[in-house]
This record gives structure tokens, C-alpha cells and sequence, in this order.
């Protein structure tokens, strides 16, 4: 395998080039209510783990250079989301309702972006 070392990259076809520490470090897409925990597809995600109900956590195949990286996350409707805990290695999750009861959701997308060790 090699190795392509560059401070910007630019799609082909795209005018403008971006820093490469702006291109997503992880990304999983999956399903929260199935058992065991199921990745549709994903990025640097070595797997998820069902920590309580609502509240999956996934796991990075290479860790972040530290824990100050920024998580996205989507789910289906009439859901809050946000992220309950993080490390260098993985980051968990909480998906609830609006009442603040954690419920397991089927389509969860989360992405993350930060400096990979």
C-alpha cells in the first residue's frame, strides 16, 4: 500500500481545494435497533457497541489525535440526539425522544471530523 502525503486535495471537476484535516475522520451508518448493533456502511469504525438502549457507541479503527474532535449526528424524526461521552478511540452516542427517554432509533448516521493519530 502507499502513502499519499498532501496538505490539500481537490475533487475532480471542484475549482476550489480544501485542507485535509476538513475531510471527515469516521463516519458509520447504521441500524440502532438491531441486535447486535448492524453498520450499513462506514469509514475508520471498527464497531459499535450497545452500550444501554439509545445510547450506541462507536468505535474507531484509528483513534483521533485527542478527544477535540466535532461529531454530527442525524436519526429518524421526532428524535434529539447528541453525544455523551468521547474519546480518542470512539465516541457515545444518546438518541432519545422528546420527553428525554432514550429509545433506540433504525436509521442513525453520525459523522466525525478532527486530526486521526
Amino acid at each position: 500500500m502507499s502513502t499519499l502525503t498532501v496538505t490539500n486535495i481537490k475533487a475532480t471537476g471542484e475549482t476550489a481545494s480544501r485542507a485535509v484535516s476538513g475531510v471527515a475522520g469516521a463516519l458509520a451508518k447504521f441500524n440502532g435497533q438491531s441486535s447486535p448493533l448492524s453498520l450499513d456502511s462506514s469509514q475508520n469504525v471498527s464497531s459499535l457497541t450497545d452500550v444501554a438502549t439509545g445510547r450506541p457507541q462507536i468505535n474507531f479503527t484509528t483513534s483521533f489525535s485527542n478527544s477535540n474532535f466535532h461529531t454530527t449526528a442525524i436519526a429518524q424524526a421526532r428524535c434529539i440526539f447528541g453525544t455523551q461521552s468521547v474519546a480518542a478511540s470512539n465516541v457515545l452516542m444518546r438518541y432519545s425522544d422528546y420527553s428525554a427517554t432514550d429509545q433506540d432509533r433504525e436509521h442513525c448516521s453520525v459523522t466525525v471530523h478532527g486530526d486521526l493519530a
